[in-house]
């Protein structure tokens, strides 16, 4: 079989490995700011700062434009870490560094008109095609739309969005690139969970976005893409929908842990309050820590897995079947409920101190919770789409 001429992934490169030192070392300041980024509803400006002192902003950017061009796993292990010390922190982080790999498949000319003159350029999205409408024009399209769910919008300076083509033929959707300036912030995010995320609502009404701008989705299923002859490395042909679940499983895989981490250091010094035993002593407790840390590290394992499969086949330089698709579909979203059930079963062992406003555990429950109503982890969504390909049945959502 031909294979393709991307560059190979080396996994064991010092830059991956000092990747995860630096941000192993941000954890501890990441958890002392996380009450006051979910009061301001925003990232802290520190924590932007040291993301880029510390290169964490530039692991998928193309090396043309000066990023570090690392491989798919880091978009689950580095938002891993940071969740750790903050969810809301990570998610933002997680949202806003996929799009630097989203964007190396762009044609290069939209690729220029972000980071040429400004490598720092961060990007916010709202990838629901239903949101708004494109009306084709000449040079490009115009959008008008309300999108929901902006995540890091605060620091972004570019907005991905997603609409349905609105002409004589058919209706089907597109990815559109436009600067934050051009859409209406609407304060929509008073929320129980991810606080700090600041996922507002935003609207147009008539914006013009060129030709070379956009991006059919189709073109990004897996394999070459207008992007690839000037960002040949293989991160850039894994496909974009097929592996999504993978990135929310790094922040909620963190925040599990971090729940955790969090759990363990305190019940192998507490005592009950009832019987002044050890609970560390309790076989019951014993067994809670078993099982939430197996379900966490099953959750990682599946989402390495299924990225390290995926790359393998880019490297035989075919694109993934269908059936491959929905199947890590399936494994993200299943790996997303192991962290659900993970941090459930510690809430029933943590007792009444974790809901005290002043212990991070509380904060984590919540965050994750809403980190579970994603709809591309959703697992019976995802569920249903495997069960129709491995029945035979053609597959409904055509994203995929």
């Amino acid at each position: 079989m031909k294979k393709s001429s991307a560059a190979k992934i080396d996994r064991t490169t010092p830059d991956r490995e000092e990747m995860i030192e630096r941000v192993t070392a941000l954890v501890p300041s990441l958890a002392q700011r996380a009450e006051q980024v979910e009061k301001n509803r925003t990232i802290h400006p520190d924590t932007v700062q040291e993301f880029w002192d510390t290169q964490l902003w530039s692991i998928m950017k193309p090396r043309r434009y000066g990023g570090l061009e690392l491989d798919y796993a880091m978009l689950v292990d580095v938002p891993d870490y940071i969740a750790r010390g903050c969810a809301s922190t990570s998610w933002i982080y997680a949202n806003l560094v996929i799009h630097d790999w989203m964007l190396a498949m762009w044609p290069p000319e939209a690729q220029d008109a972000v980071w040429k003159d400004n490598p720092r350029a961060l990007m916010a999205s709202s990838l629901i095609p239903n949101a708004g409408r494109a009306t084709p024009v000449a040079g490009g399209y115009r959008i008008a739309g309300r999108w929901p769910y902006c995540s890091g919008i605060d620091v972004s300076d570019w907005m991905m969005m997603a609409a349905m083509i609105q002409d004589d033929q058919s209706q089907r959707p597109i990815w559109l690139v436009a600067p934050r300036s051009e859409f209406e912030e609407i304060d929509t995010w008073h929320v129980s969970g991810l606080i700090g995320t600041g996922s507002r609502d935003v609207r147009c009404e008539d914006v013009f976005v060129p030709e070379f701008m956009t991006l059919n989705p189709r073109m990004a299923r897996g394999g070459p893409t207008p992007g690839a002859p000037h960002n040949p490395a293989l991160v850039y042909q894994l496909p974009v929908l097929g592996l999504f679940p993978h990135l929310l499983v790094g922040p909620m895989v963190g925040i599990a842990q971090g729940a955790y981490d969090d759990y363990v250091r305190e019940v192998r010094e507490r005592v009950s309050t009832y019987n002044a035993s050890k609970l560390a002593e309790h076989t019951q407790t014993q067994m809670k820590v078993a099982e939430a840390g197996t379900l966490i590290h099953a959750a990682r394992l599946l989402a390495h897995d299924n990225i390290r499969e995926a790359e393998r086949i880019a490297e035989s330089g075919r694109q993934p079947t269908v059936g491959e698709k929905v199947r890590w579909r399936r494994d993200g979203a299943f790996a997303a409920q192991n962290c659900v059930k993970s941090i459930q079963i510690l809430q029933s062992a943590i007792g009444a101190a974790g809901n005290y406003l002043s212990h991070s555990f509380q904060r984590r429950f919540r965050d994750m919770h809403a980190a579970a109503g994603q709809v591309q982890i959703n697992f019976d969504i995802n569920g249903a789409d495997f069960g129709r390909v491995e029945l035979g049945l053609e597959l409904k959502n055509k994203a995929i």
